[in-house]
């Protein structure tokens, strides 16, 4: 788990406006922040014209340094609401190094009324545990990044190495407190970053003319215009990138493709589960046409077709990339199924139960570790008796209680998720081929051949079976959950239990519970063995509700999980093999070696899958960096988690160690 961000410490002043101690400076003008706001940053960037003569389907992207309040933000929603083609999407890349508490969040917004439709909304999806990092807030068309840190260091987090993929902002708000109040944030280190991640001809504006801001925007390649300042400020800056300066790579770019992104007009997508499904609603709301295919009658007809499953992360107190993907994930994905299926995501609670005694001793480093956050609403360590409480039924076990989470109905929301004009589905149809011809991808499927601009793999153990995407390392996992009929005492459950096993409230007369875990098996017939084992299971953590169970005939379901060697899911474009391993075949004498070359990608193709047990909490964020990917937009996560789900990551990793080749 990353480190708490040092939430803002605030005097709320007699006028009701906030200071901030430590650097005791305000937040926005004590006339009018709003209108501040409004002439400093929109007005100076032109975005009201700018936005008024976008494309179709165009997409742009504001930066920020100092998040502070949110208001700039809000202001910027509300013009491009007035404003911007419907079609249109906006991004806001945004910077803070001491977020606000949502308390004073909530009670700072409350200043602007008129602002109130989109301040509850923005407040309603904030974060609920403020760790350092990104997170990546979606409202419709426009998205918030919300990266917590140091500003330069934020900022550097997003840089992927490559200039067509990393010059993404049109237009700067350089806000935060004054550079006499805070000169850390105002270093050349930043407005290098600043202009790294600009497009040519980017604007900016700031209400500082400060020798070091300006001396530090020319450096980095900025031209400077000075105009009169808001209310009892002279004077301002405002200006526009003009010179633009070429980065070297600074590590091996085995994870970027030597082609820029372009924007598909159409996707197809093979896999119509939860990866699928997730993936092909992130690009339909880009205007993206999707045409998806699904061997099964329906949606979700292999490994996503419970009736019943949960929605659970795997916190881990310490930081790296495991725990940190699932954090965000979850967070993620809580917002949402809320925001695209909130009828499906029964979200009244979910309690990960403390079972053996490793179990307990990793809860409580967790709970060390949240405690750290002052007032989060992620998840709480409770006793036995608060669980039972919470449950409504009697626990024996202490754990985690998430009261943002809960359970799901899986293949009604793949269902849901499909359910958009921009995408097509083809049911009973097995893709039997995939082959790049003539610049085109070419499948085969009921008979029928299919041209392809793009395709994204998303088959779970079925992405292996085409040869470009044969070497990834997924391993199939069989599980098969059962299926009860609720009695009397097991309907008293009122909210989703995990722990060994898991157990879901009684929902149209039924119970689901289990399910088991067999490693490299591929069989997906129903087994009474396993019904029992799962019975079993469910006997360790409600002994009572399983004799109940124990005189009914089970039924169920069987399916395979995909997972990946490291546990992460994989979301990327697919290289050619041949290429990586030639390329950086020195990376078998020297892993830690500058390779500055790029090797070759396969034009449009790309895998998202390996999302193991967790494929429900996992899908909306990997999705939503997968067509980030796609769509040459800015990441949701950061670079360097980016690379960590890179579909080419095993074969880098085994060059690193001189091993023969990923897959074998």
């Amino acid at each position: 788990m990353s480190k708490p961000g040092k939430q803002a410490d605030i005097q709320w002043r007699e006028d009701g406006q906030p200071l901030s101690r430590a650097y005791d400076d305000i937040y926005f003008s004590s006339a009018s922040g709003l209108e501040e706001t409004r002439y400093v940053f929109l007005q100076q960037n032109a975005l009201a014209e700018r936005w008024a003569n976008l494309n179709e389907h165009a997409t742009f992207t504001i930066g920020e340094t100092g998040f502070g309040t949110g208001l700039n933000f809000l202001a910027a929603w509300e013009l491009w609401q007035e404003t911007a083609p419907k079609s249109a999407r906006l991004h806001f890349i945004t910077v803070e190094k001491s977020p606000l508490h949502p308390q004073d969040l909530r009670r700072a917004l409350a200043l602007w009324p008129q602002l109130e439709a989109f301040s509850q909304t923005f407040i309603d999806g904030y974060p609920p545990l403020l760790a350092e990092g990104v997170h990546r807030l979606q409202f419709g068309p426009v998205s918030l990044t919300l990266i917590i840190g140091e500003a330069s260091e934020a900022l550097q987090s997003l840089r992927l190495q490559q200039e067509c993929r990393d010059r993404l902002v049109d237009a700067w708000f350089l806000d935060g407190f004054a550079p006499a109040k805070n000169p850390d944030m105002w270093t050349p280190k930043l407005f290098g970053n600043m202009a790294s991640l600009s497009r040519p001809d980017a604007t900016f504006s700031t209400f500082t003319c400060a020798g070091l801001v300006k001396r530090g925007l020319r450096d980095a390649g900025f031209a400077l215009h000075k105009v009169p300042g808001f209310g009892s400020k002279r004077e301002m800056l405002c200006g526009t990138l003009e010179a633009l300066h070429h980065n070297d790579f600074k590590t091996t770019p085995w994870h970027l493709p030597a082609t820029a992104p372009q924007r598909p007009e159409s996707v197809t997508i093979i896999g119509g589960g939860i990866s699928g499904a997730t993936i092909a609603r992130a690009l339909a709301e880009r205007g993206v046409r999707v045409q998806l295919f699904e061997r099964g009658p329906a949606p979700g007809s292999g490994g996503s077709g419970n009736d019943q499953g949960i929605l659970y992360g795997k916190l881990s107190p310490k930081p790296g990339p495991n725990g940190d993907f699932n954090l965000n994930a979850l967070m993620f994905a809580q917002r949402y199924y809320r925001q695209y299926c909130p009828q499906l995501a029964h979200f009244n609670g979910l309690l990960q139960l403390a079972q053996t005694d490793k179990e307990q001793q990793l809860q409580q480093q967790i709970s060390d570790a949240l405690a750290l956050y002052r007032d989060q609403n992620l998840a709480q360590a409770i006793s036995a008796e608060e669980a039972s409480t919470l449950a409504g039924v009697a626990l024996p076990f202490s754990g985690l209680y998430f009261p943002g989470a809960g359970w799901l109905e899986p293949q009604k929301v793949c269902t849901s998720l499909l359910e958009h004009e921009n995408i097509t589905r083809q049911h009973c149809h097995e893709v039997e081929m995939l082959a790049r011809r003539q610049g085109l991808w070419h499948l085969r499927a009921a008979g029928k051949d299919i041209e392809a601009e793009t395709v994204i793999l998303c088959g779970a153990n079925d992405i292996r079976h085409f040869a470009p995407a044969a070497v990834l390392p997924l391993r199939p996992i069989r599980g098969q959950v059962s299926r009860a009929l609720a009695t009397e005492a097991s309907s008293q459950l009122r909210i989703a239990l995990c722990g060994e096993g898991y157990v879901t409230p009684a929902h149209e007369g039924r119970q689901s519970f289990g399910a088991t875990f067999k490693l490299k098996e591929s069989a997906t017939e129903l087994r009474e063995s396993e019904h029992r084992e799962n019975l079993q299971t469910l006997s360790d953590l409600l002994p009572d509700l399983a004799a109940e169970f124990s005189t009914q005939a089970f039924t169920g379901r069987a399916a395979l999980r995909a997972a990946t060697p490291d546990y992460l899911p994989i979301a990327g474009p697919i290289p050619n093999w041949e290429s990586l391993q030639s390329t950086y075949a020195n990376l078998r004498k020297n892993r830690k070696l500058l390779i500055g070359e790029l090797a070759d990608y396969q034009p449009g193709l790309y895998a998202m899958g390996g999302l193991g047990s967790r494929g429900f909490t996992y899908a909306p964020l990997t999705a939503e960096l997968l067509a980030s990917w796609i769509m040459g937009e800015a990441l949701p996560v950061s670079a360097e988690l980016a690379l960590a789900l890179h579909p080419a990551r095993f074969a880098i990793r085994d060059l690193g160690k001189n091993r023969p080749s990923v897959g074998n």
